[in-house]
């Protein structure tokens, strides 16, 4: 049952104040709203930014860890947005969560996962990044078209014997609103959509996806858009 472990405008989970541009509130998960003292190697969260005073990100991550080059949400100055993350956790059951631009954080855990999950979580690890050509091209993706990408062998995930992959995936600077469709690469591209975006918006959500050929997953834009993902957990082959 969803519980809320951290809310920084009232002091739940951490000290109450807004997280300052470029500050990490260090959150302690296990043994908080139903999840295990020990045992745990991932916990599945609800993150909301609100109050922010500018536009910005929020990356998690275990404590302890080098804070990755990952976003898990993104937020625009005084909005309210949420967005699912599958977070891995320190041998302390601890996670950090980092505020590129200042903003009040809140934290609701939904799951948990025993450390001989089936699902291994990760040091979230960018895999795309059209912007700077990262995992392909420089280039925006044009209306209609559809990039792969290979996320076996790379940012933790093993070179073979993965069945799926945890991704978090971003529109930015799309010049037209649209939709993303991410699905396993040499199959047809199926009638549904992953994430929606509106043109200049900048929006993440969490996409669990089969591996398809090559150790790939393919992404459609029905708007032109730049896109971003990176990978935050796999599970292996049965």
């Amino acid at each position: 049952t969803p519980a809320r472990i951290l809310d920084t405008r009232s002091g739940v989970g951490a000290p109450a104040g807004i997280v300052a541009t470029g500050g990490t509130v260090k959150l302690t998960v296990a043994g908080q709203g139903g999840v295990p003292g020990s045992g745990v190697s991932a916990v599945v969260l609800n993150v909301t930014s609100t109050q922010s005073v500018g536009n910005g990100y929020t990356t998690v991550y275990p404590t302890g860890d080098t804070r990755p080059g990952a976003s898990s949400l993104n937020y625009t100055a005084g909005q309210s947005i949420a967005s699912s993350v599958i977070a891995k956790v320190n041998p302390y059951g601890q996670i950090s969560l980092y505020a590129s631009a200042s903003t009040h954080l809140v934290v609701d855990v939904s799951g948990w996962l025993p450390d001989n999950s089936d699902l291994t979580a990760l040091t979230p690890a960018r895999l795309l990044d059209t912007r700077t050509g990262v995992g392909a091209a420089q280039a925006s993706v044009p209306t209609g078209g559809t990039l792969d990408l290979v996320v076996t062998g790379r940012g933790g995930v093993p070179a073979t014997g993965v069945s799926t992959v945890v991704l978090t995936v971003t529109s930015t600077r799309a010049v037209e609103g649209g939709y993303l469709t991410v699905y396993p690469a040499g199959v047809s591209r199926p009638g549904a959509s992953t994430l929606n975006y509106s043109a200049g918006q900048t929006i993440a959500n969490s996409v669990v996806v089969k591996v398809g050929e090559g150790g790939k997953v393919r992404l459609y834009a029905s708007g032109s858009t730049q896109l971003v993902a990176d990978v935050v957990a796999y599970i292996k082959e049965s």
